[in-house]
């Protein structure tokens, strides 16, 4: 199993951009996604603990626990066997096992899929225009009221989903639960807790990888 699955998996983070720009929303849906993304802007620093489980056909369901940090265009992605940082410049993918250490350096702006693909932003700054949305009913989920929306992709044959589940709590308008249906048959789903608002926020020296932490990590830079 890929290690970036559970850095709340690379293809789940992808899915904003294999959907067509032109999705059509319920009102609904719409407003709720959008107040989402906006109020996740005003916080200054937050982390969120998250539990990601893979369903792949013809084999068994794993799961993991992990842990994201999040700041301004910041994070880290914390789970058992790998480590990531993005400082706003530069990425860092930490593999403990083998104490190596890959840096490179992406540009936001350029949409990089690659980038893109491991930005854990995309899942709380979703761009509704992205997809086609539809406010499915309103539910409990541990003991948390939510929003039940359906994404859709609207270029049905080149996506690689069918659809995907989210869950907003409706008080605080948080993240509870993604569900990604994959059109291979593979599901992959991630429950998160209640965000935790850091206050006064995090130094920017906590988004990026220091060596003196990591003794005798080997460091791979792929910048040049």
């Amino acid at each position: 199993m890929s290690k970036i699955l559970f850095t709340l998996h690379a293809s789940v983070f992808a899915f904003l951009f294999l959907f067509c720009t032109y999705g059509q929303n319920d009102a609904r849906s719409k407003k709720i996604i959008d107040d989402m993304t906006a109020r996740i802007k005003t916080y200054p620093c937050l982390s969120v603990s998250f539990s990601g489980t893979l369903n792949m056909p013809q084999d068994q369901a794993e799961t993991k626990e992990g842990k994201i940090w999040l700041k301004n265009n910041m994070y880290k992605v914390e789970v058992p066997d790998f480590v990531m940082y993005f400082d706003g410049s530069k990425l860092y993918q930490y593999q403990p096992e083998v104490k190596e250490v890959y840096v490179s350096k992406p540009d936001p702006a350029d949409n990089n899929e690659d980038f893109q693909f491991l930005n854990p932003q995309s899942i709380f700054n979703i761009p509704s225009k992205s997809f086609k949305s539809n406010l499915v009913k309103e539910s409990v989920l541990n003991n948390r009221k939510v929003y039940e929306i359906d994404l859709y992709p609207v270029q049905i044959k080149t996506a690689k989903y069918s659809r995907i589940r989210i869950m907003v709590e409706k008080s605080t308008l948080q993240m509870v639960y993604l569900k990604a249906f994959m059109t291979d048959g593979t599901q992959y789903a991630i429950t998160f807790k209640p965000y935790e608002i850091i206050q006064p926020a995090l130094r920017d020296s906590f988004f990026t990888f220091n060596t003196l932490e990591y003794p005798g990590v080997e460091m791979i830079d792929l910048t040049f």
